[in-house]
């Protein structure tokens, strides 16, 4: 059974987060049905990296798909795509060993957060507008709080245990 990495980028606005949800609209439910109709069966495996929220978008999701029947990957990408709705496109498709795995494999998670200064016709949707003037000094003090190896244990579910340590390489 072939796997194959998905890098998928996508517009969350129409969309209830990532994960398949009962009643509501997903990215991850889009591209199940589109695979579904690409390769005109029911039997494969969709795996995220990682889950968003509602109305959340993404650059570079990764994620990995274990097919019955082997496609190559630049055929599967451009007829995935072909069916997908505009707002969710397959950047890139390689085949991977079985061993990989999107979300156990994943070494960085990266999260980018805009602000603009002004209103915007075309990246509405995309940044958070403020009209008061901003401090960019204190700004890029409160972000370098987020540099360095940090504990995050009490956001963990009761019974799930893993590492608690996560480090923030980044901060704007």
């Amino acid at each position: 059974m072939p796997r194959y990495k998905l890098v998928i980028e996508y517009s969350g606005t129409r969309y209830s987060g990532w994960q398949i949800q009962k009643n509501a609209r997903t990215v991850q439910g889009e591209i199940d049905q589109a695979i579904g109709e690409v390769t005109r069966r029911r039997e494969f495996e969709l795996y995220g990296a990682g889950r968003t929220d509602a109305g959340v978008h993404a650059l570079a999701q990764v994620a990995h798909l274990e097919l019955y029947t082997d496609v190559p990957p630049a055929a599967l990408r451009t007829r995935i795509n072909d069916v997908l709705p505009a707002d969710i496109h397959i950047r890139q498709i390689d085949k991977v060993p079985h061993r990989f795995h999107a979300r156990h494999d994943a070494v960085s998670r990266s999260y980018l957060y805009q602000i603009a200064r002004r209103k915007t016709a075309f990246f509405k949707p995309y940044v958070w507008w403020i009209k008061d003037p901003l401090d960019a000094a204190r700004m890029r003090e409160a972000a370098a709080s987020f540099v360095g190896m940090k504990n995050f244990e009490s956001f963990l579910v009761i019974g799930h245990a893993r590492p608690t340590g996560r480090a923030s390489e980044h901060a704007a």
